[in-house]
């Protein structure tokens, strides 16, 4: 999980920055394949990860993706490229990694208990309320963990990433506690 933040937080600064010739630029780039260049993208940032962290990591990172070039499925490279500036110049690139560990931190949530709330929810409509419950739970998690991490050290590095996840892991586990 540290590795591919770190991973997404420097493309996403090279990004931003217009940096063409950020080595990590050029290797996510230049690997991604024209039918598929957010799967190809978000493969090439996780390519560590393994067993489920690598599903729930490529899941997030797709997600992230996709939210940050509107949810458009037919884009090629440049187009997604151009896409994910245009999104950085307009919002903030900690508004980009804020909104990749919603969506991971939800995705292991729901991952690990999707299906007590099935087995617990008596129509459709009540399971799908309480996924959006536990979507905006885990927003709120992270949005309060990131806060107090841009007002410490806004910088992410190695330290900053592990403090990070340990919070948000550390409230999650708060919140279980409470409802326990």
């Amino acid at each position: 999980m540290i590795a591919t933040l770190l991973r997404l937080d420097e493309w996403t600064r090279s990004i931003h920055a217009g940096e063409a010739e950020s080595p990590l630029r050029r290797k996510l780039i230049a690997r991604a394949s024209a039918p598929d260049p957010i799967r190809q993208i978000a493969e090439n940032l996780i390519e560590h990860a393994s067993g489920i962290e690598r599903d729930l990591l490529l899941k997030s990172v797709q997600e992230v993706l996709f939210y940050s070039v509107n949810f458009e499925t037919d884009l090629n490279v440049a187009q997604t490229k151009t896409r994910l500036k245009q999104f950085l110049d307009h919002e903030k690139i900690s508004t980009f990694i804020r909104q990749f560990l919603s969506f991971y931190f939800f995705n292991y949530v729901w991952y690990h208990t999707g299906e007590s709330f099935r087995a617990w929810a008596l129509t459709s409509q009540v399971f799908e309320k309480e996924m959006e419950n536990v979507e905006k739970i885990c927003e709120k998690i992270v949005a309060s963990a990131f806060k107090s991490h841009e007002r410490e050290e806004p910088v992410l590095d190695r330290n900053a990433a592990k403090e990070l996840i340990h919070n948000v892991e550390q409230r999650l586990r708060g919140l279980d506690a409470r409802e326990g």
